[in-house]
């Protein structure tokens, strides 16, 4: 048999779609519409499954949509308490790093590139409507690029704006201007013309990018024999895109143009959604719409009798058109999501396939109960005899007046009340679903009689129970479904990432996808999230407190290394415990105890074990503190001792500081008492020997005056004054 050519290929990618589509079409299209149907529960919608009768109540039981309702935030809380949905483990001892990596690139990818919350709210709520929620992980390499404009650059500016990034591709100008500005020098203060350029540029942000999306289960064809979308035969998304779009994805327009294009026909599902159409005619071609089939089958490409995984690019009905095929790398893109997976078949049980049954039921209930209500409120009349105003009688008014005739008589017919018995068969659907999903008024805590007469205990039971077929629908679709969509999207890391850096709590981490072990497996965080939070945290309570006591023994045993390994395990279980409380990044209040740190920790605790036992090392330390107790007092004796020698020094010499003090002052005011004599003294004998001058003086007067002056009075006048300059006196 020759290679794969594009016509034989066609061929039988035409031919796949077709039987696939008849597959869908038999198997599943009218399911899933009556389910959407349910779901939305409006009169129109149920209409042609339980019509009501003419002038009837026509209000619908939404049995479907309220146990959805139920189900899906626990289901969701169970995927979304954390921002580790998924951790990939380990296979060796060099694989444990790689694998935290790998755990904090994957949710990364997940929940920040793409749209993670609305991927597993859309999956899950599929799998619960139709049974199977799909999902599609791939790696697009179309490059990604973003537009920026910028204004005011100075040539400096520009030209480091246009320099090459970390992609090593430099920015593609797409417009460019610039204009001659005043502007003032800071340094000089004096205006200076300068050039100012505006800019519009296109930088490449990635090389490509993955894609995870929940697709819709209409949208998806499987072949008829396959169990697993990994090993199918044949599986395809198909979409309806206008001319417009093939083209911009690259296809040749000739053969775009050639499209047959798309039947305007609604099918069920866009029936029940009311997906709005195209009208019928278009005047513009590059508008209509074509369907467009991204087709993955197993098919011996290259003639060496064994099958291949190939995609294909096809577009119309019958006599569609071909427009790209190649080997396909990587793995089958398509992954389900069921919510009650059956053995050894791809279709799995829905929500809507445990309440179908229970929704009709519960719909003519009720409208036979409102029917008889509205019938015992306003009952039919018996008329007898000519009625004037009938119309007052047919549509009565308030206050209004019958008027009839002699002999005319109106009377109520008696309408039997049964609504009652209803009620009670309406009762009994409710436990219906409830032994089927575990949906229940008690579960959902909105029937109050359920606390009456009913110990904590059992109520928790009765809760527990009802908690634990929702928590078996979570994991099934974690070991089904997420499992499988995280191990994708690791492989696809592996292939196609580069080193990259991110940032994870607030925190910069690196990684390198290159390096990690394809081989890793990932495990899916289902352990809490479905029961309640006081549920979750009392159970983690006592974890917890196991786990310390269990660590006290190990350190009471001597069993050190086994008491450190039991540290990072409990703070693994105060972390689950924040995050069952609703606590965001709980990881950010506790330490992180790496591998470093516990095999530190472990040299730390064989070192302490090496010494002597504590009774031992308990008395020695009683010794060690006796005899620094006793060393402690001696030195305080020493001490208070010098303490006293130094103050009685210190006494003596402040006594003879005093004594020298006083015995100056003593000396000092003798001497001054001395020196003040003495002036005393001096002053005295000034003042007699002047006294006396001054009376020599006046005799020499006097006896000038009497006439006495002779040889003799000045013999003795010469002499006094002799006299008087050996006294000190003053001799004039």
């Amino acid at each position: 048999m020759a290679a794969l050519d594009d016509t034989r290929l066609g061929a039988i990618v035409s031919a796949q779609i077709q039987l696939a589509k008849s597959h869908d079409s038999r198997e599943r299209e009218e399911d899933r519409s009556k389910a959407l149907d349910y779901f939305l529960g409006t009169a129109e919608s149920m209409a042609k499954y339980i019509p009501p009768e003419q002038n009837r109540s026509k209000v619908v039981s939404r049995d479907t949509a309220d146990t959805i309702g139920w189900m899906l935030p626990g289901i969701m809380r169970v995927f979304t308490a954390s921002d580790r949905m998924a951790e990939a483990e380990p296979v060796g001892q060099e694989d444990i790093e790689f694998a935290q990596q790998a755990t904090d690139g994957m949710n990364y990818v997940f929940w920040k590139d793409n749209r993670g919350y609305q991927v597993v709210y859309n999956a899950t709520w599929d799998a619960l409507l139709t049974g199977n929620g799909v999902v599609k992980t791939w790696y697009d390499d179309t490059p990604v690029y973003t537009t920026s404009f910028h204004s005011g650059l100075s040539e400096d500016q520009l030209a480091a704006l246009l320099m090459e990034d970390s992609t090593g591709e430099a920015p593609e100008v797409l417009a460019q201007s610039s204009e001659i500005v005043i502007e003032t020098d800071p340094e000089t203060g004096m205006t200076v013309q300068a050039e100012s350029y505006e800019v519009k540029i296109k930088r490449k942000k990635a090389d490509g990018v993955f894609v995870i999306e929940a697709i819709p289960p209409e949208r998806f064809l499987i072949d008829e024999d396959a169990i697993t979308t990994e090993d199918a035969a044949f599986t395809a998304h198909w979409e309806r895109k206008s001319r417009s779009e093939l083209i911009q994805m690259g296809y040749d327009r000739k053969t775009v143009l050639e499209i047959p294009m798309a039947t305007r026909n609604e099918t069920p599902e866009e029936a029940s959604r009311r997906a709005a159409m195209a009208p019928t005619d278009s005047a513009d071609t590059s508008t209509e719409l074509v369907d467009y089939y991204e087709c993955f089958l197993q098919i011996d490409a290259d003639d060496d009798g064994e099958a291949e995984l190939v995609r294909a690019c096809y577009a119309g009905g019958d006599t569609g058109k071909l427009l790209h095929w190649e080997v396909w790398e990587d793995e089958n893109p398509f992954d389900d999501i069921p919510c009650e997976p059956i053995p050894h078949r791809w279709n799995a049980r829905s929500v809507f396939d445990e309440t179908q049954d229970v929704q009709d039921i519960k719909t003519v209930l009720i409208r036979q109960a409102l029917n008889n209500v509205y019938a015992t409120n306003n009952p039919q009349r018996f008329a007898k005899g000519k009625i004037k105003n009938m119309d007052e009688l047919l549509s009565p008014t308030f206050g209004g007046v019958v008027i009839g005739e002699t002999g005319a008589e109106v009377t109520d017919l008696t309408v039997p009340f049964v609504a009652n018995h209803a009620f009670e068969a309406i009762a009994y659907q409710d436990e219906v679903v409830q032994r089927r999903t575990g949906v229940s008024r008690q579960g959902m805590a909105l029937d109050p009689e359920t606390l009456q007469n009913q110990t904590a205990t059992a109520s928790r039971q009765q809760h527990d129970a009802s908690y634990s077929q929702v928590e078996q629908i979570a994991r099934n679709m974690a070991e089904w479904g997420w499992k499988k969509v995280f191990r994708k999207l690791l492989r696809l890391m592996i292939k196609h990432q580069g080193p990259r850096s991110l940032m994870v709590n607030g925190k910069a981490v690196d990684i390198d996808p290159r390096h990690w072990n394809a081989d890793m497996d990932v495990t899916i965080n289902v352990g809490l999230g479905t029961g309640s939070r006081d549920r979750d945290l009392l159970m983690l309570g006592r974890i917890l407190d196991t786990q310390i006591g269990l660590a006290d023994r190990f350190m009471q045993t001597g069993a050190f290394d086994e008491a450190v390994d039991m540290l990072p395990k409990i703070i693994r279980t105060m972390t689950k415990m924040a995050e069952s409380a609703g606590i965001r990044n709980p990881e950010d209040y506790y330490p992180e105890y790496t591998d470093e740190k516990v095999q530190q920790l472990k040299q730390i605790a064989a070192e302490r074990s090496q010494q002597p036992p504590p009774e031992l090392q308990k008395a020695q330390m009683q010794i060690a503190a006796d005899a620094e107790k006793g060393k402690a007092q001696m030195a305080l004796e020493d001490q208070k001792a010098a303490v006293q020698a130094r103050v009685k020094q210190m006494e003596a010499e402040a006594n003879e500081r005093l004594e020298t003090q006083r015995m100056d002052k003593e000396f000092a005011l003798k001497q001054y008492q001395m020196d003040r004599e003495f002036q005393l003294k001096t002053a005295q004998l000034d003042a007699e020997l002047a006294l006396k001058e001054r009376l020599a003086v006046r005799e020499m007067e006097m006896k000038r005056e009497l006439g006495f002056y002779n040889a003799d009075t000045k013999a003795q006048v010469a002499s006094s004054k002799t006299s008087g300059v050996h006294m000190g006196g003053d001799p004039g």
